[in-house]
């Protein structure tokens, strides 16, 4: 893979001005997935996420946080807790409230690349605990799996988050 154009993203912190955050340079894959954050305020947080294939595929639920999914390439079918499943392709979007138990798969045909947008009433106030995908960690503490323990997104039982990251050489997603 061309390393030049993987592009290492931080949460940038919104506090008392606008940003502006960037898609482009992002790599596809292999295998496994990427979740970069892309801008963080006190309540409100983007980042985007890349799956090669699989998705979060163990039922879990947001406690802090109300979140949005929206398709920028590829297809997820998302399951919820009553059995119910919606597809969702390039340029649809789920929202989904919080303690709404959820999971999803990943169409394998292409990548999935979606863009993740969450925001909640929080315990602590500040940006100073952050994920190294940009949410307060207040909030990520509230994730739990359907059967109520603590969800950690590289547990095996959550998917293609668990398997490691192997980069598409020389591919990228192309927002434009």
């Amino acid at each position: 893979m061309d390393v030049e154009k993987v592009v290492e993203r931080h949460p940038v912190a919104a506090t008392d001005h606008g940003v502006v955050f960037s898609m482009r340079n992002l790599p596809l894959l292999e295998q496994g997935t990427t979740y970069d954050p892309l801008a963080t305020a006190e309540n409100l947080w983007a980042a985007v996420k890349v799956y090669a294939s699989g998705g979060e595929n163990a039922l879990h639920a947001h406690g802090g946080e109300d979140h949005a999914f929206i398709v920028l390439q590829g297809r997820a079918t998302f399951t919820f807790a009553d059995g119910a499943t919606r597809l969702v392709a390039t340029h649809e979007g789920v929202m989904i409230p919080k303690n709404v138990q959820y999971k999803f798969e990943a169409d394998e045909a292409e990548n999935l690349v979606l863009l993740r947008v969450g925001g909640g009433e929080r315990s602590v106030k500040g940006l100073d605990h952050l994920t190294a995908f940009g949410t307060p960690k207040d909030v990520v503490q509230q994730t739990t799996f359907g059967d109520g323990s603590v969800k950690v997104g590289t547990d095996a039982k959550n998917g293609e988050t668990a398997k490691k990251r192997v980069y598409a050489e020389g591919k990228f997603f192309s927002p434009c």
